[in-house]
């Protein structure tokens, strides 16, 4: 027994060690909490196409995110459960599809009443649950009402009656409708970080309520380096409060959306005119910036080892600049608001160091949305029955227990943009619009676009002018359409049903492992009759559904 002392002392050193340090070399905390942290990084508008390590043609640098790539897994049929950012926005948080919320296309508003339902809990609120210190900076995007004043316009003097407290959020920074709409301020822990009497209102009235508020000295540039701000003062107050806590951060840049106003620089970092080609693809390099320092932030602090990141947008991209080479979509077709891949296809990739594969690439189709049961299971937790209806963990795949060969996901649903039908992919498939470097648009001569079209990408490049809504169908006559107008696509294996807007009928079958760029419409083809006909019942079943989980995660149906 004496003579074992001598070994066992230095196995426990050896033990020490590795507790206090990462696989990947950077130091760990070890008053750290052995479960581990998440940060989660919701772009705007980024396409999957837009960075190098999806599309090689890319014309953007960002290192940040190959390095990501790099470390981690990249899923290469990742998708938005809507092709528009708030539908997509209220999904990531709490695993539904977006009609399960208040309403079928989602809520946009400021000051009214959420897109998250009483009795709805967001994986913040799941987390918070397991012991979890959470914090949300960025656009939100899905509502929520403050305190009212007599007239009915929100008294920010009050935290919210309807935010991020009752959201799960310990801490938050937000933009309540992002930098492209109003009011244009922060809300910090639900009031004004300026303060109240700082506030400047104007006229703008909707739903009987002001909107029109704004911060005395608003700069759409300074954006980004004020949501790292916020994020270093959370980590600070999170080692200083909670140290033995581990930590949820969802962080939503509003880079790569309109109003396209890029930084100079973001804490040293070069950003304007670094792409070469335009501010809005200037503004799409902004969430690798963001991204590099935010991973320097957990490295300094010894927390980068153990804490989960996934890096995704809200849905796909806008591909302006083919003009200039890059095409934002990586050659699908479609674009933001629709329902043809280029509208839904996202970036995904998820690095922790030690126990997801450096540099692995799955290809099983996935959708965002997964990330909240995936976080609860690797918190140690489980979802209530009643809560995330539509979403499947990841951690099986994350862990390398589920290879492409055992897909998590037997179907998956995507919606389009309200009004966005299966016969419209936005007028970009010939390259027709580009953007020039001060953001006027160009026809090119294969396709000339209507003069309301150059408008609108005039528009949302340079913020002035507005844009116009995602369709012309009234809210009132979507209610009463079986598609609540929307189109709706159905992934089943390698294939892919459309379903249109008038008549949520089967419109369009793709065949996607041969037929990516979605050029080929099969529903004719009688060879795929009843693949059709499978696949609609599916589809019908999901709709109809109260939790769609057990026949999302059925064992793959057979050709």
């Amino acid at each position: 027994m004496t003579k074992a002392k001598p070994f066992l002392n230095i196995l426990g050193f050896i033990c020490l060690v590795s507790a206090i340090t990462s696989p990947d070399g950077d130091c760990a905390d070890p008053g750290a909490s052995s479960k581990p942290n998440f940060l989660v990084v919701l772009t705007d508008d980024v396409g999957w196409g837009d960075y190098a390590c999806y599309n090689p043609k890319s014309k953007i640098t960002a290192p940040s995110v190959d390095r990501l790539a790099r470390e981690g897994m990249r899923f290469t049929h990742a998708h938005t459960p809507a092709a528009l950012c708030a539908p997509t926005r209220y999904s990531l948080l709490t695993g539904n599809y977006p009609w399960r919320g208040r309403a079928p296309g989602s809520t946009w508003g400021f000051h009214v009443p959420s897109q998250i339902l009483p009795g709805q809990k967001t994986v913040a609120n799941l987390l918070k649950d397991a012991g979890y210190h959470t914090a949300m900076f960025g656009k939100q995007g899905f509502g929520g009402e403050h305190a009212k004043l007599a007239d009915g316009n929100p008294d920010f003097t009050k935290p919210m009656t309807e935010g991020l407290r009752a959201w799960g959020f310990d801490y938050s920074a937000i933009i309540p409708r992002g930098h492209q709409a109003l009011p244009l301020l922060f809300l910090v822990n639900e009031l004004p970080e300026v303060g109240a009497d700082k506030i400047i209102q104007g006229k703008t009235v909707q739903r009987g309520a002001c909107i029109d508020y704004s911060e005395p000295n608003w700069d759409h540039s300074k954006v980004g380096a004020r949501l790292l701000d916020h994020a270093e003062k959370f980590l600070d107050l999170h080692q200083r409060e909670r140290k033995d806590a581990p930590f949820f951060m969802h962080f939503c840049t509003d880079g790569g959306h309109a109003p396209y106003v890029p930084a100079e620089a973001i804490r040293g970092t070069p950003l304007k005119g670094q792409t070469k080609m335009t501010e809005h693809t200037d503004m799409v390099m902004e969430p690798d910036i963001l991204l590099g320092k935010l991973m320097a932030m957990l490295e300094q602090r010894g927390l980068l080892a153990n804490t989960v990141i996934y890096f995704t947008s809200d849905n796909g991209g806008l591909p302006y600049e083919r003009g200039f080479g890059h095409d934002a979509v990586g050659g699908l077709r479609g674009k933001k608001g629709f329902i043809f891949e280029g509208g839904h296809r996202v970036p995904f990739i998820v690095r922790w160091p030690g126990k997801v594969a450096a540099g692995s690439v799955r290809d099983q189709f996935v959708c965002i949305h997964d990330i909240v049961p995936t976080l609860v299971e690797l918190a140690g937790a489980k979802v209530p029955a009643d809560q995330c209806l539509d979403a499947v963990s990841l951690a099986p795949v994350l862990l390398g227990q589920c290879d492409d060969s055992r897909p998590v996901r037997r179907a998956m649903l995507i919606d389009s943009a309200p009004g966005r039908d299966v016969n419209q992919d936005g007028g970009f498939t010939d390259a027709s619009v580009v953007l020039t470097r001060e953001g006027t648009v160009a026809a090119t001569k294969k396709q000339a676009p209507a003069a309301k079209g150059q408008a609108r990408a005039k528009g949302k490049a340079t913020g002035k002018g507005k844009a116009k809504g995602a369709g012309k169908i009234r809210p009132e006559e979507a209610a009463k359409m079986p598609s609540h107008g929307i189109a709706h696509a159905l992934y089943e294996g390698d294939f892919k049903l459309m379903l249109d807007v008038k008549n949520d009928a089967p419109a369009a079958l793709y065949d996607l492992k041969n037929d990516l760029a979605e050029q080929k419409n099969l529903i004719a083809d009688p060879a795929h009759a009843e693949r059709v006909k499978r696949m609609d019942a599916t589809y019908r079943a999901i709709r109809a559904s109260k939790r769609s989980v057990d026949i999302i995660a059925a064992p793959p149906a057979q050709p």
